[in-house]
C-alpha cells in the first residue's frame, strides 16, 4: 500500500491499483472507489467501457500514479493530495484509446449514500431500486448543468468537479445498493487529452455545503460573476428582478394585438415583462414551421409594446445553423465535419438546417443588431448554451485560425457570442443551461419537475442556484410553461427521474418561488408543434389571453414576480428538507428571506407552516 497524508485528507492505494481510498481526515469518513465501474474505451467500441486492465501505482510527481498497460500504449491516473482536496489528473499515450473513466464511483465505506447530480436544476438520488445507467453531457436538456456532482455520505460528502467545460461525459446510475455518478473523459481529435482532470473535495454531508464547495472553487478560478459586476455593465438586468418571462411563439401571427396583450398584463400588475421572441433572427425567413412564416413584428407594433411600462422586448436568436440557400456566403460560414462537408442539424417538414461556425454567428449577431435588431432590448438565442462545444474542421475559416477548432475553443466563442463584445449593454439568455457561460449570459433554460407520483427516493433540488442564484437566472424552456398548450405537453423522464413539459402552474410557481426564479407564461401567441416528430411534420396553433389556462398561471405568476422582486439578486445561502418524504423544501436567501414549499401531490404540515397544501409555498 502507498499512503500519503495531509492535514486534512489521507490516500492510500494498492501497489497494484486495486483499491484506491480516500480518508477525510476531519470528518472521519472514508471513501473508496468502485473500480468494477471503472475503464476505458478504445476506437470502434460501444458506448460501454471495458474494465480496467491491472495497475501499477508508485510515487511520482508529489503524489501517487496508477499506470494501466493497454495494447498501444496505456493511460495513467497521477493523484495529487493537497490541504482541502484530491487532483487527479489523466495522462493517455494510447493513440487507440478515446475514452477514460476518471475516479469514481467513489463510495462510502458504511452506511448508505445520496447523489446530488446537476441534471437540470439538480436531482437528489438515494435509496436502492432498479439498476439503471444514464451517459450525460453538459448543459440543456437531460444533460448536467454544471461540471460537478457529489456523493454525500452520513457523516460526510465529496464533491467532484471536472476541471474543463468540454471532452467529458457523465455516467449517473442506481445499482442495487445506491445511486452513483462517474465521469470519463473523451480525446479529442482535435486537442487531444487537454483538460483531463478532476478534483475531489470532502464536505459535510449536506446539499448546501456540496454546491457552495462546487461555487468556491469557481470563485477560485475567477468563473463566478456576481449580478453586480453584470449590473455595472448592463443595467436593464435589474429589470429582471421581478420580471415575467413572456413567450409569445416562433409563428407570425398577423391578427393579434401584440401591444392591446402587454397592456393588459401591466394591468394585471406585471410591472416588468420580458417579450420574446418579437422577430426570427435567422439568416433566412425563407422558411415555415406548422405552414406559418416566422414571426417578425413590425417596427410600428414593436415600438407600441414598448410604450408599455415595463415591456422589453427580444428576438429568437436562432443563429446556430442556417438554411442552406445555396449561395457560396453561407457555405462558407457552415461548420464541417471532419470529412470537409457541412454538418446537417435541425429538421422542421422538409426543411434542413446545418451548423454555423461559432465566430461567424457573432459577426452576424452584431452586425444585424446595429440594423434591423437594433430595437431589441435583450436577446434569447436558441441553443447556444445547449450544443456549445461543437468541433468545427474547416481550415478555411479565417476566424478560428485557419485549423480546426476543439471543442473548449468552440465553447470560448460561444462566451463571445453572448459577450457585451457582441450584443452591447442588453440581457442575454440561451436555452440549456451551462455553468461555463454564467459569467457572460444571465438566463439559462430547462428545467424539470419532480415524477408525476412523488418519490422519496429521486427529488428534485437546486442546485444551480445554491450556486449560482447571485450570478444567472434559471428558466423553464421556452415551451415549457406555467401555462398548458397543445403542442408541448407533460412527459417523463427516463427511470422515474422527473417529469417535463407545459401546465402544472401551482407546481411550477412552487419551486420558482422556492428556487428564487421568475415565473415563464405563454400569454399569448402563435407555435407550432409536431404531427410527428420523427417524420418531423408540423401543425400550428393559437394560444389567447383571455383562455382559462392561460389567467390560471398568470395568477400563479403574480406573487412569485413579486417575490423575485425582492430576491432576486441575493445569494441563495441554504436548502433543506422539512419533512421524511423530502416534498416539503425550505430555502434561506441573503436577505434573511425563507420560502417553503411543499412540491408533491399530496397536503403536508410542518412545525414552521402548519398546513400546507400540495403544490403550494409560503414565504416566511
Amino acid at each position: 500500500m502507498i499512503e500519503m497524508t495531509s492535514t486534512g485528507i489521507s490516500l492510500a492505494i494498492a501497489e497494484d491499483g486495486s483499491s484506491i481510498a480516500i480518508t477525510d481526515r476531519r470528518r472521519g469518513c472514508r471513501w473508496h472507489v468502485d473500480l468494477s465501474r471503472a475503464g476505458y474505451r478504445l476506437r470502434g467500441d460501444d458506448r460501454a467501457l471495458r474494465p480496467l486492465p491491472e495497475g501499477a501505482a508508485r510515487r511520482a510527481e508529489g503524489g501517487i500514479e496508477v499506470r494501466y498497460t493497454t495494447a498501444g500504449g496505456g493511460f495513467a491516473h497521477l493523484y495529487l493530495p493537497a490541504e482541502d482536496h484530491v487532483e487527479v489528473r489523466l495522462d493517455c499515450s494510447a493513440e487507440d484509446v478515446e475514452a477514460v473513466s476518471l475516479p469514481g464511483p467513489l463510495l462510502p465505506d458504511a452506511g448508505p449514500r445520496q447523489v446530488a447530480a446537476p441534471l437540470y436544476q439538480g436531482v437528489l438520488l438515494s435509496g436502492t431500486g432498479e439498476a439503471w445507467e444514464q451517459t450525460l453531457g453538459h448543459g440543456g436538456h437531460m444533460s448536467f448543468s454544471m461540471s460537478m456532482a457529489a456523493v454525500l455520505g452520513s457523516r460526510g460528502g465529496l464533491m467532484v468537479c471536472h476541471e474543463s467545460p468540454a471532452n467529458w461525459t457523465a455516467r449517473l446510475g442506481q445499482s442495487p445498493d445506491g445511486p452513483y455518478f462517474q465521469f470519463a473523459h473523451e480525446r479529442c481529435p482535435i486537442d487531444g487529452w487537454t483538460g483531463a482532470r478532476v478534483r475531489i473535495y470532502p464536505t459535510d454531508a449536506d446539499l448546501t455545503a456540496a454546491c457552495k464547495c462546487y461555487r468556491a472553487r469557481l470563485e477560485d478560478r475567477g468563473e463566478f460573476v456576481p449580478w453586480e459586476e453584470k449590473i455595472g455593465r448592463k443595467p436593464i438586468l435589474r429589470d429582471l428582478f421581478g420580471a415575467l418571462m413572456a413567450f409569445v411563439g416562433y409563428n407570425k401571427c398577423p391578427d393579434l394585438d401584440y401591444a392591446a396583450g402587454a397592456a393588459a398584463l401591466r394591468r394585471m400588475g406585471f410591472e416588468s415583462v420580458f417579450y420574446y421572441p418579437v422577430r426570427m433572427f435567422q439568416y433566412s425567413l425563407d422558411f415555415q414551421m406548422g405552414g406559418d412564416a416566422p414571426i417578425w413584428l413590425t417596427d410600428e407594433t414593436i415600438a407600441a409594446v414598448k410604450a408599455v411600462d415595463g415591456a422589453h422586448v427580444g428576438p429568437w436568436a436562432w443563429v446556430i445553423e442556417g438554411l442552406d440557400d445555396g449561395s457560396e456566403a453561407m457555405h462558407a460560414i457552415f461548420k464541417k465535419g471532419p470529412d470537409g462537408r457541412p454538418i446537417p442539424n435541425w429538421k422542421i417538414d422538409e426543411q434542413r438546417w446545418y451548423l454555423v461556425c461559432t465566430p461567424y454567428q457573432a459577426e452576424h449577431v452584431k452586425s444585424r443588431l446595429a440594423g434591423d435588431m437594433a430595437a431589441m432590448d435583450w436577446l434569447h438565442f436558441d441553443v447556444s448554451a445547449t450544443w456549445s462545444g461543437r468541433r468545427c474542421f474547416d481550415t478555411d475559416h479565417e476566424l478560428h485560425g485557419n485549423r480546426p477548432m476543439g471543442r473548449v475553443e468552440d465553447m470560448d466563442w460561444v462566451r463571445r457570442l453572448f459577450s457585451d463584445e457582441t450584443v452591447g449593454n442588453r440581457a442575454v439568455s440561451s436555452e440549456g443551461f451551462n455553468d461555463y457561460h454564467t459569467g457572460w449570459y444571465d438566463i439559462g433554460s430547462t428545467k424539470m419537475m419532480p415524477p408525476r407520483t412523488w418519490s422519496a427516493g429521486c427529488v428534485p433540488v437546486p442546485m444551480t442556484m445554491l450556486v449560482f442564484h447571485d450570478s444567472c437566472i434559471h428558466d423553464w424552456w421556452e415551451v415549457h410553461n406555467y401555462n398548458a398548450h397543445p403542442g408541448f405537453g407533460l412527459q417523463d423522464l427516463p427511470h422515474g427521474i422527473g417529469t417535463t413539459g407545459c401546465g402544472a402552474p401551482a407546481l411550477k410557481a412552487s419551486m420558482d418561488a422556492l428556487y428564487g426564479c421568475p415565473p415563464n407564461v405563454f400569454p399569448f401567441g402563435k407555435q407550432y408543434g409536431w404531427v410527428n416528430i420523427e417524420t418531423r411534420e408540423t401543425y400550428s396553433y393559437l394560444v389567447r389571453l383571455e383562455e382559462s389556462g392561460v389567467q390560471e398561471a398568470l395568477r400563479e405568476a403574480l406573487p412569485v414576480s413579486r417575490l423575485h422582486k425582492q430576491i432576486g439578486e441575493h445569494e441563495m445561502v441554504s436548502h433543506e428538507f422539512l419533512s421524511e418524504d423530502r416534498a416539503v423544501q425550505a430555502t434561506t436567501f441573503a436577505d434573511g428571506t425563507r420560502v417553503v414549499a411543499n412540491l408533491s401531490e399530496h397536503d403536508a404540515e410542518t412545525a414552521e407552516t402548519g398546513q400546507l397544501s400540495s403544490h403550494s409555498w409560503r414565504r416566511l
